[in-house]
């Protein structure tokens, strides 16, 4: 019985070890697996939302010191050609006793040059419509003649300049509007001129000058007799040069590039006179009548860029918006 007891336990322990065999190996061979799986190449981190974003505009290699993303560079504004000083904008009816903000009126001989006789106040006659500007045979001490001009207080640069006017009529007369600065003003002798001759009002003249040499004037006829009526002459000038107008249209602009286009500030003038006798041949002879009158009912002027009341708003029923805009393109 003993023997047979002593069997049987040994069977089972016998059966029990190889049962443990059995299963061990199975056990021992999973966990390695899971463990080199462990230790493998890892899936690296998502980055943050910021950062993928710039790596999605910014494709190349992140470096192993972190670096700021690109930034986009601050507009560089557009080159401006360098824009000369200026008084604002203005307008004035000259008819109007507060346009002496604007004007004083010329009180002075002219001994040299091509006037033939002095500026008078006297000779400015104002009315609730503007101003009368005339010449009258009367000896002064620099002619025959006397004058009448007036002559802005302040200097203007690059803008548009109009003037609602109607030029004196009869021969020796010249009636003009222009900007002019020069040796009195202590620099270069530069100007821009709008001119009419009494000898003959149905044609217009335009003139300018940088450093006292004239650019390439030019004279175009009107459809109509200027001294007859009021009529918007005009002109725009720009670092690119200068476009002159009548009732609102183009009738003349420089050349691309033109050297004579002028760069100074100078004062806006406007006046009515009979010259010296050496310039007659282009002027006629002084046959006028005595105290020959050029009127003149407004002058406005708008610096460049600038939508200042002007005078086509007053005598124009739809005046160009943005005139520095069409002269631009007129000039390209």
């Amino acid at each position: 019985m003993d023997i047979f007891i002593v069997s049987m336990l040994v069977a089972v322990c016998s059966f029990g070890i190889l049962t443990l065999n059995a299963v061990t190996p199975r056990a021992v061979m999973e966990s390695p697996v899971a463990q080199i799986d462990a230790v493998g190449p890892q899936a690296p981190a998502p980055a943050p939302l910021d950062q993928a974003e710039t790596k999605e505009t910014s494709p190349a290699p992140t470096p192993e010191t972190p670096v700021a993303p690109p930034t986009r560079p601050a507009p560089v504004p557009a080159k401006r050609a360098a824009l000369i000083p200026s008084s604002p904008g203005f307008i004035s009816l000259l008819g109007d006793a507060q346009n002496d903000a604007f004007f004083y009126r010329s009180d002075f001989a002219n001994p040299d040059g091509h006037y033939g006789g002095d500026w008078s106040p006297k000779n400015i006659k104002q009315t609730a419509e503007g101003a009368d500007l005339e010449v009258r045979h009367e000896q002064s001490r620099s002619g025959p003649f006397t004058g009448a001009e007036m002559k802005t207080v302040n200097t203007y640069g690059y803008g548009r300049y109009e003037v609602v006017m109607r030029p004196s009529k009869g021969s020796g007369l010249v009636s003009s509007f222009f900007t002019y600065t020069g040796s009195y003003e202590g620099t270069a002798h530069d100007e821009i001129d709008i001119e009419f001759l009494g000898l003959d009002t149905s044609r217009i003249h335009f003139n300018y000058f940088r450093k006292g040499k004239t650019g390439a004037s030019a004279t175009f006829d009107l459809p109509f007799d200027a001294s007859e009526a009021d009529h918007l002459y005009a002109f725009e000038w720009s670092p690119e040069g200068i476009t002159w107008y009548v009732d609102g249209k183009p009738y003349y602009k420089t050349v691309e590039g033109d050297v004579f286009v002028p760069k100074t500030p100078g004062s806006i003038i406007f006046n009515n006179w009979a010259g010296k006798p050496f310039i007659t041949g282009w002027t006629g002879k002084p046959t006028f009548k005595s105290g020959a009158a050029a009127h003149y009912s407004c002058v406005s002027f708008a610096p460049l860029g600038d939508d200042t009341r002007a005078c086509s708003d007053l005598f124009l029923p739809h005046r160009p918006k943005h005139a520095g805009l069409v002269t631009a393109q007129l000039t390209r």
